[in-house]
């Protein structure tokens, strides 16, 4: 009897949370609109994956420029400044992986470990102006560099970060409802660097002065991204 109850004990030990139920989630927030599913890896931990998608969320920012003409008068090189507009989007698409530890499993209070990853534009930038199209070495300032325009006068280019973001967070609610539906909430960060700016013709040059237009104040500020998602759990099974 007494081999009959250990063995049963050690049975019991063995059997694995792993992947014997299914949660389904949808969330909004500043990640924009998620998705995800969950399975439990532990009586402590339930894993989450999924994407998250922002709609084209758009800007308009003036940003200076500068470029070299000869002087009417004299034939000199000189400096020449002006003002363009830009559009900014925002609009991206990402997948993550988050596990949710829950230090006590009886209470849906969680610590977040994970990441986000896939598409490392933070914000595209858009523009053109007939100024730059008549100047072949205009280049618009955006910080303490320069973003060249193409023989058309467009500009196109942006902010990136690292296309691999790690996330730590914290929140309450269980990805897995104990019964159908429950409501969660997630607060954290992404790590994904101080932004950098990118062009799609030419090079980024470094500017001499520095504009400190939207775009520039969005890369000074978002070294780490704020998460806070508000979310609806369904237990599928």
């Amino acid at each position: 009897m007494s081999l009959i109850a250990a063995s049963t004990l050690v049975a019991s030990a063995q059997k694995p949370d792993l992947f014997n139920h299914l949660g389904v989630g949808a969330g909004v927030g500043t990640t924009g609109i998620s998705v995800e599913v969950a399975t439990p890896i532990t009586s402590f931990v339930q894993m989450r994956a999924g994407a998250s998608f922002v709609p084209g969320i758009t800007f308009n920012s003036d940003a200076s420029y500068t470029y070299n003409a000869p002087n009417p008068s004299t034939g000199a090189m000189e400096r020449h400044n002006g003002k363009v507009n830009l559009e900014g989007d925002l609009g991206r698409t990402q997948g993550q992986i988050i596990f949710n530890v829950y230090p006590v499993p009886k209470l849906p209070f969680y610590v977040a470990v994970g990441a986000y990853f896939g598409c490392n534009k933070l914000l595209k930038i858009t523009g053109n102006s007939p100024e730059l199209a008549a100047n072949s070495n205009a280049e618009a300032i955006i910080g303490d560099y320069k973003i060249p325009a193409d023989a058309n006068g467009n500009i196109s280019g942006g902010l990136e970060v690292k296309k691999f973001r790690p996330y730590l967070g914290i929140g309450w609610g269980r990805a897995i409802p104990g019964r159908l539906l429950n409501f969660a909430c997630d607060l954290g960060v992404q790590f994904q660097g101080k932004p950098k700016l990118y062009t799609d013709y030419g090079e980024i040059d470094e500017s001499a002065v520095e504009d400190n237009n939207t775009f520039n104040k969005i890369a000074k500020a978002l070294k780490v991204y704020p998460t806070l998602t508000f979310r609806l759990n369904f237990r599928a099974f």
